[in-house]
C-alpha cells in the first residue's frame, strides 16, 4: 500500500460471526485474531466521519472495510483482512482496492494489537486498542524510531446499517 489510505482506520465496524470451533488447535487459531474489534465502529473529526466493519469468518480470518464520508461525500475506502499466516495475525491492507500491503502482528495482548511492516513508507505501525465494550482507538504511525507522526483515531462501537 503505497503511502495512501489508512487515514481512515480507525473506525472499525461490522457484524460478527462467532461461530464455535470444535478442535483445540482452531480454538487456539481463533484466540490469536483481535475478534473483540469485530462489528461496526465509527468516529470522526473535522466533518469527515470514518466507518470500520469487520466479520470474523471462521477459525483464521477477519475481513473488514474502511470508508470515510464528508459531507455525505465517499471521499475514501479499504478493503481489509486479517489472516493467520504460521500462526501470526496478518493485517491485509488494500486502500482504494489497490494491491495488499502486509502488516505482521509485533505485539498482541488482550484488547490490543500492533501490526508492522519496516520497509513500508507510512505508515509502518498500525494499532488497534480497545478502550470499553462500546470504544476502541486505532491509530496508525512512523514506527518506532520514525517520523514521531502518530494519527489516533477514536471510535465508537455503532449499529451496522444495512
Amino acid at each position: 500500500m503505497p503511502s495512501c489510505r489508512l487515514r481512515g482506520i480507525a473506525a472499525a465496524g461490522g457484524l460478527a460471526l462467532g461461530l464455535a470451533l470444535s478442535t483445540p488447535a482452531a480454538t487456539a487459531a481463533q484466540s490469536a485474531l483481535p475478534q473483540w474489534m469485530a462489528g461496526c465502529w465509527t468516529g470522526g473529526s473535522a466533518g469527515a466521519r470514518v466507518t470500520e466493519r469487520w466479520t470474523v469468518a471462521g477459525d483464521a480470518a477477519m475481513f473488514g472495510v474502511s470508508y470515510t464520508l464528508k459531507g455525505g461525500a465517499l471521499v475514501d475506502f479499504e478493503f481489509l483482512r486479517v489472516v493467520l499466516k504460521a500462526g501470526t495475525p496478518v493485517y491485509v491492507a488494500q486502500p482504494r482496492g489497490g494491491p495488499p500491503t502486509e502488516f505482521t502482528a509485533s505485539s498482541n495482548a488482550d484488547g490490543a494489537i500492533v501490526f508492522e511492516n519496516a520497509a513500508h513508507d507510512f505508515p509502518k505501525r498500525i494499532g488497534y486498542r480497545k478502550v470499553d465494550g462500546t470504544h476502541l482507538t486505532a491509530w496508525i504511525d512512523g514506527g518506532a524510531g520514525g517520523s514521531g507522526r502518530r494519527i489516533e483515531y477514536p471510535m465508537a462501537r455503532a449499529a451496522c446499517e444495512p
